[in-house]
């Protein structure tokens, strides 16, 4: 049967990678192209199979034409950038054989670790790897990627800022109230705008590293302050009329930071407080 949805060319390259890499089963081994597309078919189908009806693995399922088509560009792709190499050994050197290149075995293994199809397997992803945050994130998070997958871009970027605003805060309200570093943290809170309460509470903080645990700030540079200034920007600039065309890789991009990004302000918690 015909999955008549058609994907996005980050969705089609993620069930590709997840295909090559044998983190999705499949009925026919992906050493040629033809495998790869029902491959991939096989795959969508069992991801929407609506719940409490049973997956027919024997059904045969093909894909929308226009998501075949973004599977022939995915693979080309990564034919180009060295991740496939064509011919799968000495019996088959030909097309449309291939396999994975070393080198294309090692990268994809660690490209993209925060992966998701949909706004549940979003959220999921985000309770697993963040397991204390909180209702009102989620509730914000289930927006901005409902609005990525609409198309509503500029929306996904506001709501994704929020999200990352309220669990910044929810630090701030932790730290003011520790016995410990309250004295420190509570000017913090009383501060009026957001920009100032990131300049103040970094400031406060960089003292009190050489006594923190190292699994509580470790990359902290790189998964609070970059992080926390791309998603804030992002907003900004999403809020403003003057805000520019976003592409979806660029919105894609920005829901995968906030992941890094909370669970690391979920481990400040746990020493601040």
């Amino acid at each position: 049967m015909w999955d008549l949805k058609q994907h996005t060319y980050e969705e089609i390259r993620e069930i590709v990678v997840d295909i090559l890499l044998k983190r999705e089963s499949v009925t026919y081994d992906p050493n040629q192209f033809g495998h790869l597309t029902s491959g991939a078919a096989e795959v969508f189908a069992r991801r929407t199979t609506q719940s409490g009806q049973p997956y027919d693995r024997h059904q045969q399922h093909r894909l929308h034409p226009y998501d075949a088509e973004l599977v022939r560009d995915v693979f080309w792709d990564l034919f180009r950038q060295g991740f496939i190499t064509l011919g799968m050994n000495d019996s088959n050197p030909m097309w449309p054989f291939f396999r994975l290149s070393h080198f294309g075995e090692q990268t994809l293994q660690n490209q993209s670790p925060y992966r998701f199809h949909d706004t549940s397997s979003f959220v999921a992803m985000v309770k697993k790897e963040v397991p204390d945050i909180s209702p009102e994130s989620v509730a914000y998070l289930d927006e901005a990627v409902a609005a990525f997958y609409a198309g509503c871009l500029l929306a996904s970027c506001v709501m994704i800022g929020v999200a990352a605003e309220a669990e910044f805060l929810r630090l701030v309200d932790v730290a003011a109230n520790s016995a410990a570093h309250g004295p420190a943290f509570g000017p913090v809170q009383k501060l009026t705008f957001i920009r100032q309460k990131i300049t103040r509470f970094q400031n406060t903080l960089k003292p009190l590293l050489p006594n923190l645990p190292k699994d509580a700030i470790e990359d902290l540079d790189t998964n609070l302050t970059a992080i926390q200034s791309v998603l804030r920007i992002a907003r900004n600039d999403a809020g403003h009329p003057t805000a520019g065309k976003l592409a979806r890789e660029q919105v894609y991009v920005f829901l995968q930071l906030f992941v890094p990004f909370a669970r690391q302000l979920m481990r400040l918690r746990k020493v601040l407080k």
